[in-house]
């Protein structure tokens, strides 16, 4: 894929030890059972670096105050997250759960954030990177076709089906961006991150951030 080869490697591993360091941080409030710090931070609210998803629309807020039980309940499914084995699973316990403005948006980073050796990242920039594998490094088609998802109502049966949808065919380009950008880190100098779908992501960030920002 051409589009990742011009990326700075030195920032991408930044950001990925940056992320790295609030996975671990995520990991080590769960173990010692402090739920509330836990979900604020797996929600973005305490750091913004915990969920750009939930960040980015201001969603973390709302999660927590028009859910009840919201802190239990989002502590519970981050337990689903933590002892998955394979990411299909993601987006049927997100409807499980049943936490309005929590959708697969969020939650399947919050999976990644848990368990990114298995889970992976369903959001606008790791769909329009798909997209743009999708398309042959077509910035234009991946941004219509991206637009299409976003301006769904995204409380709808149908929508919900199409994200899940888009989140099982991530599979196959995130494994492959880690893959790819391995590559290019190396020869760059650079060394590529060791959590596939958290190294993907963070590429996917550069690549969208560099495109849209």
């Amino acid at each position: 894929m051409s589009a990742i080869s011009d990326l700075d490697w030195g920032e991408v591993r930044e950001h990925y030890d940056l992320r790295c360091a609030i996975h671990k941080q995520l990991l080590g409030v769960m173990k010692q059972g402090k739920r509330s710090e836990f979900v604020e931070l797996l929600l973005g609210v305490s750091d913004s670096n915990g969920n750009y998803s939930a960040v980015e629309h201001g969603l973390g807020p709302y999660i927590l105050s028009e859910n009840p039980n919201a802190v239990n309940r989002v502590w519970d499914l981050a337990s689903q997250f933590r002892s998955l084995k394979t990411a299909h699973e993601v987006p049927k316990l997100i409807r499980q759960a049943g936490l309005d403005y929590l959708q697969i948006g969020v939650g399947s980073e919050a999976s990644c954030m848990l368990n990114p050796r298995v889970c992976w990242v369903a959001n606008a920039r790791t769909i329009w990177t798909h997209l743009l594998i999708k398309h042959a490094d077509d910035f234009e088609k991946a941004d219509i076709e991206l637009r299409l998802y976003r301006d769904e109502d995204s409380t709808s049966e149908m929508n919900y089906a199409i994200w899940t949808e888009l989140h099982s065919e991530l599979a196959t380009s995130m494994t492959r961006i880690a893959e790819e950008g391995e590559r290019l880190a190396r020869s760059a100098g650079v060394a590529a991150g060791s959590l596939t779908y958290l190294w993907a992501d963070c590429i996917a960030n550069a690549l969208y951030s560099g495109y849209y920002e």
